[in-house]
């Protein structure tokens, strides 16, 4: 055999499968819409290119002279942050209210940094600024070899800490919106992608449009992808506080009346896999601590569509309640921008708050 011998060329092919097994086609960029303003994909590019020769702590700089800007001469922008803050924290007064918004935004636009220098940063470094813990709740997740679905709020820096939690994946997706304009979407793709995370998207805007054959073509091919990344052993990512498609039910959150989706739960309960919820928090010095919390497991309900959607709703919004702590304590962190609550409504039975793996060794 010339140039190489048997076991070298096994070496050669095993590699090389390796790597396709590593390396997927990259989704096509989605098309765009004919008379849609290319001006906010513009300034977004101008941001970026603004942001490439700063470096991430003279950026963050500017975020609070910035944020005590906008939420003096753009108020309007942030009635629905306001509102949300004001049913997360009722106790505060006037005064401390206005400097939770402006902490909120200032936090708000250091994560926009993040996502804008990601092109530009590599990936190594990231990972000293990110502290895990809860690793052994995802190891007990990934047990079930069923796939993990991972459950959070829009609490904190999650693109940012995505790079660096990427080690410990073997695949993540994350499920997300496709903004408008679209060129702006396909930007938030790619550099998705760049740090290995797949994007799986919703088209939010066909459901307010009234479009429902598109919704429904979107939502099935988004239920697709997340049964493909799970029967793969992957990670799907999905935020369980806002209901983008409007198909969710009504839930008591922070005791008002909060549509709430069940998809998550749904295709746990469906598939086998485990629900794991995870919070991502910026400390007081910019670092990131990314917590794990122990898995849930829906039980099997049998092919009764009534019994899996009660088992859904009931995983769900124990979920949602064990939430309320981390969000009333990291309420500057927590950014929904569009009005969130309705009339109050009847809580349900207490869940327990998710406690630090510290805290679970101390009991």
């Amino acid at each position: 055999m010339s140039g190489q011998s048997a076991p070298g060329l096994r070496l050669v092919r095993t590699r090389l499968a390796a790597a396709r097994r590593r390396v997927r086609p990259a989704p096509a960029a989605v098309a765009t819409s004919p008379g849609e303003s290319v001006l906010p994909y513009l300034g977004l590019r101008a941001a970026e290119l603004a942001l490439r020769g700063l470096s991430r702590r003279g950026a963050y700089r500017m975020t609070g002279p910035l944020a005590a800007a906008l939420t003096l001469c753009w108020p309007g922008h942030w009635e629905g942050l306001r509102a949300n803050l004001a049913v997360v924290r009722p106790e505060l007064d006037r005064r401390s209210r206005r400097r939770l918004l402006r902490a909120n935004v200032a936090n708000f636009l250091k994560a926009w940094i993040d996502v804008l220098q990601m092109p530009h940063r590599p990936i190594a470094d990231w990972r000293p600024w990110v502290t895990v813990e809860g690793l052994d709740h995802l190891e007990a997740a990934r047990a079930g070899g069923r796939g993990v679905i991972m459950v959070s709020c829009h609490l904190g820096a999650w693109e940012s800490a995505i790079v660096s939690l990427r080690d410990h994946f073997p695949e993540l997706a994350l499920l997300a919106e496709r903004v408008r304009p679209i060129r702006c979407f396909n930007w938030l793709r790619r550099t998705r992608m760049r740090s290995g995370c797949q994007v799986i998207p919703l088209d939010v805007d066909a459901t307010r449009r009234g479009d429902l054959a598109a919704a429904q073509r979107s939502g099935a091919a988004a239920v697709r992808d997340i049964y493909r990344v799970l029967r793969r052993g992957g990670v799907v990512v999905m935020a369980i506080d806002r209901d983008l498609l409007g198909t969710g039910v009504p839930m008591p959150f922070f005791g008002h009346r909060v549509s709430v989706p069940l998809g998550a739960a749904t295709i746990a309960a469906r598939t086998g896999a485990a629900l794991l919820p995870v919070v991502v928090l910026r400390q007081p010095d910019d670092s990131y601590l990314a917590r794990g919390y122990p898995p849930v497991w829906i039980p099997p309900t049998g092919p009764d569509p009534a019994a899996a959607d009660q088992a859904a709703r009931t995983a769900s919004g124990e979920l949602l309640r064990s939430m309320e702590p981390l969000l009333r304590h990291h309420a500057d962190q927590w950014h929904v921008l569009s009005p969130l609550f309705g009339p109050p409504m009847e809580a349900g039975p207490p869940a327990r708050a998710p406690r630090s793996p510290a805290e679970e060794r101390a009991c």
